[in-house]
């Protein structure tokens, strides 16, 4: 039976150059997710063109260029308004911890009750074995994402939603102009 985490708590670990994702269920037990800096490389260059194709099958027909112009607003969006407390987690006890070797990402068929797409991450290890699981909207998931590029920037990372703002303001004249 894998872990059923209700939260995320992410801190660098300087000492091992990782990333440590502190997973936390109803009950205040907890697990450690340790990523490398090479498996969050790859994982940022699939997770927008999965995104995008979430988005695609709910109807919506934009260009690709559209599509990543409305998921860095999203991004952004995400960061600003859905709230996060930063609180130091004193661990006063071992916790097991394992190296995440992999992420599935599966879109929940049901939405939530206002209508947010839900996506369910299954964390893995090595053997492939699910060692913990969670549920986020969209939303919820971009601000994971940016409170992990915040602990990790002295990665050589690339921000896949970042947008210089003459790209945008093209895309969305672009759609404009369309629309007249």
């Amino acid at each position: 039976m894998s872990f059923n985490a209700k939260s995320i708590t992410c801190a660098y670990d300087l000492r091992q150059d990782r990333l440590n994702l502190l997973f936390n269920d109803a009950n205040q037990a907890q697990l450690s997710g340790l990523m490398t800096r090479q498996f969050l490389k790859e994982l940022l260059t699939q997770l927008p063109d999965w995104l995008m194709q979430q988005q695609a099958a709910h109807g919506m027909s934009q260009s690709v260029e559209q599509q990543r112009a409305i998921n860095a607003f999203r991004h952004q969006m995400s960061q600003q308004h859905i709230p996060v407390s930063y609180e130091k987690k004193i661990v006063d006890r071992q916790i097991e911890s394992f190296l995440i070797h992999s992420i599935t990402l599966t879109k929940n068929k049901v939405a939530s009750e206002n209508n947010h797409q839900r996506i369910k991450l299954e964390f893995l290890d090595g053997t492939q074995t699910i060692r913990t699981a969670i549920v986020f909207t969209i939303e919820q998931l971009h601000k994971l994402i940016g409170e992990i590029l915040k602990q990790v920037r002295n990665w050589d990372l690339i921000d896949p939603w970042s947008i210089d703002n003459d790209r945008l303001l093209a895309v969305v004249n672009a759609k404009n102009d369309l629309m007249h």
